[in-house]
């Protein structure tokens, strides 16, 4: 009999640990936001469903016209490791841009992504 109720309990157990080992840091917002249209930022944030690498994660910012952006550093949120940050080194034109981001999650699984903001007139 204990060897039934066993059995069932070790399954549960190795799919809830395989469940937790497959996360990936998700985007789960940001700021700009996707698809938005704000004044100019100076800062690009960006928030993951789990703790990022600042130093195996970052970001471009490209015009429309597939002008690269200058930024700093990337860096994490010092109150909260989800939000990674990074300035935007000089005012932004009015026009589409593109962010393109990647990031490594603190148990080191890799995601990346992009989506576009405008910047208003």
């Amino acid at each position: 009999m204990t060897h039934r109720l066993f059995v069932p309990a070790a399954a549960a157990v190795f799919a809830l640990a395989s469940s937790a080992a497959f996360a990936h840091a998700q985007l789960q917002s940001a700021n700009p936001p996707v698809g938005g249209t704000v004044a100019a930022p100076t800062e690009i944030r960006l928030t993951f469903s789990e703790g990022v690498e600042p130093k195996f994660s970052g970001v471009t910012l490209t015009s429309d016209a597939g002008e690269a952006e200058p930024l700093g550093p990337s860096a994490v949120d010092p109150k909260d490791n989800k939000v990674l940050v990074v300035k935007i080194a000089k005012p932004l034109a009015p026009g589409v841009y593109k962010v393109t981001w990647h990031a490594v999650s603190v148990d080191t699984h890799h995601t990346q992504g992009d989506f576009s903001f405008t910047v208003k007139p």
